[in-house]
């Protein structure tokens, strides 16, 4: 019989149809899988690299520097993905985040931003002067190094998937926030240092970004900033901050450091300072929730239009969609979606058993599906992240009724926020992240 890890390592592998045939022959069926690819085993130390060689799904390699604490049991291992600043690279920002790794036992994968594929990302992470600067960034969207980075540390070092953190400084700040917002079920928390929503928001409220800031009610947050940053003003992320609390919010934390400037240096986050103290209490306490009974999900694009068990797709360019959907009662599913052409089920035994038959209803339009496990499902379903969690047995679409699926686009306008930069590109202010700290 295999062990967990071993399942975890068979079905990380690049042979699908090996990794089927072996299954079949150990006579493990697709709710045996999950099950399996969910346990931990505390069973020593693993494997303790110092580099890591990631893939994005651009097919772009790179290496990322990483750092694995000692005495930590694999089961019990936790992830932390720091995101250095412009000009920087994982093995500088690296050394920072040893001591942070060490207190909570997490291994620290620090990867190293490349040139983007599609020179735009630019525009995010500086303005309307990005297009000049053809310099490595993190793609804001996802797709790229960070969650490569996540993957790999859950299929190569085995970390406790509940257990897992994105943290960045200035540009890695900036990519904190937008990975939060669109990728939060992957983690358990979130770190931006000296970062932002956008470096749009020179110019006033990026409501192309904010529309998605509700997300992360269902992650935790503690955002550190300088008071006397002047390449990425406070004020951004203290805004967000006091958003997220009107939201309802109840685990986010903010730190303005009096005095603090844009390097991470200056911020008093070294080993033994309160802050530090702080922060490693505040992330050795965090674990993610996992299958939640409801889920409310805003999306602008359908790379990330998946949460946990839910995901629209064919969402609308002009407008953000939401699904909200909720588990009620014995084979009941109730979603709402809005700007969406269609919504997907990823069931898994988890919380539908093997053979029940649902009542899925869009938009008040039911229709029903009855729940069959299927294992080359599984295995595929568990590769795109190495998440148990994520992993489904079954996927089952549904069309969003057409008179639905395009509301008022006054919910959830995307606004390009260009459009509100044309009086300022012609001041000529340069609004680049900036190169400080690393």
């Amino acid at each position: 019989m295999l062990s967990p890890r071993e399942a975890r390592a068979l079905c990380s592998g690049t042979d699908v149809e090996s990794t089927l045939r072996v299954l079949r022959r150990e006579h493990i069926d697709a709710g045996a899988l999950r099950k399996l690819l969910a346990q931990r085993e505390d069973d020593g130390e693993g494997p303790r690299p110092t580099v890591a060689e990631l893939v994005d799904e651009h097919g772009r390699t790179s290496e990322a520097a990483v750092h694995v604490p000692a005495g930590v049991p694999r089961g019990r291992l936790g992830a932390l993905v720091v995101l250095h600043g412009a000009g920087g690279s994982g093995p500088q920002v690296l050394p920072h985040f040893t001591a942070l790794g060490d207190r909570v036992g997490a291994a620290v994968i620090c990867p190293t931003a490349q040139v983007p594929p599609r020179p735009a990302n630019g525009l995010d992470l500086a303005g309307p002067f990005g297009k000049r600067f053809a310099r490595p960034s993190w793609d804001l969207r996802g797709g790229d190094l960070p969650l490569a980075a996540l993957r790999w540390a859950r299929s190569v070092l085995d970390v406790d998937p509940d257990r897992c953190f994105v943290a960045g400084v200035s540009m890695g700040g900036l990519a904190t926030w937008n990975l939060g917002m669109r990728f939060w079920p992957r983690f358990a928390g979130a770190v931006p240092l000296n970062g932002a929503l956008s470096m749009w928001e020179v110019f006033g409220t990026d409501r192309r970004s904010r529309t998605l800031l509700p997300n992360l009610r269902a992650l935790p947050v503690f955002a550190v900033h300088g008071s006397e940053d002047e390449q990425i003003p406070a004020r951004f992320d203290r805004q967000s901050v006091a958003t997220l609390r009107e939201l309802g919010h109840h685990d986010v934390e903010y730190v303005e450091v009096a005095d603090g400037q844009h390097g991470l240096e200056t911020l008093g986050m070294g080993p033994g300072t309160p802050l530090h103290r702080r922060l490693a209490q505040w992330l050795a306490a965090r674990r993610r929730a996992t299958c939640p009974v409801a889920i409310r999900h805003r999306a602008d694009e359908d790379r990330h239009g998946r949460a946990h068990w839910v995901q629209a797709s064919g969402i609308s360019p002009r407008a953000a969609a939401e699904v909200r959907a909720h588990r009620k009662g014995p084979g009941h599913v109730v979603i709402d979606v809005e700007h969406a052409t269609s919504v997907t089920l990823h069931l898994s035994s988890a919380w539908v058993s093997p053979g029940e038959t649902l009542r899925v209803s869009v938009n008040g339009e039911t229709s029903a599906v009855r729940f069959e496990p299927d294992l080359e499902t599984t295995v595929a379903s568990f590769r795109e992240t190495a998440d148990p969690d994520s992993t489904a047995e079954q996927v089952a679409s549904f069309e969003v009724p057409p008179d639905t699926e395009t509301r008022d686009d006054a919910a959830h306008p995307i606004r390009d926020p260009r459009d509100a930069a044309r009086q300022g590109h012609r001041t000529g202010g340069d609004l680049r992240a900036g190169t400080a700290g690393p």
